[in-house]
């Protein structure tokens, strides 16, 4: 078996059941991987009528996320439409990507490392977007950067809430309890929403809980900017929150752990 991760042990705080292949491919490569969700996807009802209306205008519909796959789709079943065909299909990002093409339908990403909105925005389709009708399928409230970006340009943007995202009522119980049973060294955070939801919890646990020097792993540079860092933190930094990203960056954190972890 693998063991360049031999000496991580890492927490992992994508929503429940979304995290299972990091976790798994972390424990494959010889690292320990503990499961605590830190927010939970509550999918929201769009009004049918208005999400048809929608969907006869637009020419390009834009997904922020696999969860706006997910949500959009079983909206448009749950109203009794036909996805219309002529509409082009865009993803923030390859997992998004592929999501949509598990569901049928053609879709390309920006095809980059960063996997953003800002890269998006240099995707082709977008590029002469003057009295484009874009149609944006994300989650309740985040960024507004993409369509503001687009409405720069003159595109007619709608945006379309499919999700709230929530702590996890028992996220606080379920961390301590991890960081009692066990020397976390890493934590991942693949969205900046999360790291401040884990950050804040952290902030509110007892003196000595948690791990001082343990490494924090986020999706890129603009999160880490964004986080209030305790003072011992080491932040590092993926190319993206794909697993294949984090995988890579775990692997320099081994490195940097020389293949040791610190039990309980």
């Amino acid at each position: 078996m693998p063991d360049e991760l031999r000496g991580v042990v890492a927490l992992v705080t994508r929503p429940a059941g979304q995290g299972d292949a990091l976790a798994a491919a972390i424990r494959h490569r010889g690292g320990r991987a503990l499961e605590c969700p830190l927010l939970a996807i509550q999918p929201l009802a769009p009004d049918p009528l208005a999400l048809a209306e929608q969907l006869s205008q637009c020419q390009i519909a834009i997904f922020i996320s696999t969860n706006a796959v997910s949500c959009a789709l079983a909206a448009v079943r749950a109203a009794g439409l036909v996805w219309p065909p002529a509409i082009c299909c865009l993803a923030v990002g390859s997992a998004t990507r592929d999501a949509l093409r598990r569901e049928g339908l053609a879709a390309s990403d920006a095809g980059g490392e960063v996997m953003n909105s800002e890269e998006l925005l240099r995707h082709p389709a977008l590029a002469a977007a003057s009295g484009l009708r874009v149609l944006v399928f994300k989650g309740e409230g985040g960024r507004e950067f993409l369509a503001a970006g687009l409405r720069a340009r003159g595109a007619v943007v709608e945006e379309c809430a499919l999700y709230r995202r929530e702590l996890p009522a028992d996220a606080s119980v379920v961390l301590e309890r991890l960081l009692d049973a066990n020397r976390v060294n890493v934590f991942l955070a693949n969205s900046g929403e999360t790291l401040a939801n884990l950050l804040g919890l952290l902030e509110g646990m007892p003196a000595g809980k948690v791990p001082g020097g343990a490494f924090f792993l986020v999706p890129g540079e603009r999160v880490a900017a964004e986080a209030r860092w305790p003072s011992q933190a080491r932040v590092v930094t993926a190319r993206n929150a794909s697993d294949a990203a984090m995988l890579e960056a775990l692997e320099g954190i081994a490195q940097a752990l020389g293949g040791k972890a610190e039990q309980t």
